[in-house]
């Protein structure tokens, strides 16, 4: 369940990033780039957004590729055109086994324009404490209920021998 939400809400920041007709938006600390989500994981979907505009561009592009290979993927990426032009994305699995650190893959536009992403991928946590699976707080009519009726039956007895004693050496 959190894979597809966590699916969902990268797809709405990709459409909504696109949707929004700013280029200025596109351009992250000076880069052309975007990365969902930054930082990421391993085994987790990564999508790369480009947009190859400039000044010195020979024209719009009509095609980028993502050189993938500093990632453990395959080496060129092409990547889908985004809804406006001169922009393109496309989103990858990350290797289960990349290891957690700081990544500069490629991505070069047709028309002459590249750009260097800076991806920062995050160590998964490891698995959760093995602290049991709730079975002991649920079950009932098992070995434990009848050790614990049988404890507190004890106790009745002990109690109402104690209390025996108590008021018979009183008189």
């Amino acid at each position: 369940m959190r894979l597809v939400r966590y699916a969902a809400v990268i797809a709405g920041l990709v459409v909504a990033v696109l949707a929004s007709g700013a280029p200025g938006a596109l351009a992250g600390n000076g880069q052309a780039v975007n990365i969902f989500p930054n930082p990421s994981a391993p085994g987790t979907s990564t999508t790369f957004q480009v947009n190859c505009a400039s000044g010195t561009a020979a024209g719009p592009a009509t095609s980028a590729t993502l050189f993938g290979s500093s990632l453990g993927l395959a080496n060129q990426i092409p990547m889908q055109p985004g809804g406006q032009t001169n922009v393109f994305v496309t989103t990858v699995v990350l290797p289960t086994d990349i290891a957690p650190g700081s990544y500069n893959p490629d991505i070069d536009c047709n028309n002459g324009v590249s750009a260097s992403a800076t991806l920062t991928v995050n160590a998964v946590p490891g698995p959760a404490p093995p602290t049991g699976d709730g079975t002991t707080s649920t079950a009932t009519n098992g070995t434990l209920t009848d050790a614990g009726l049988g404890l507190l039956g004890l106790g009745a007895v002990v109690g109402g021998v104690v209390l025996r004693r108590r008021t018979g050496s009183r008189t």
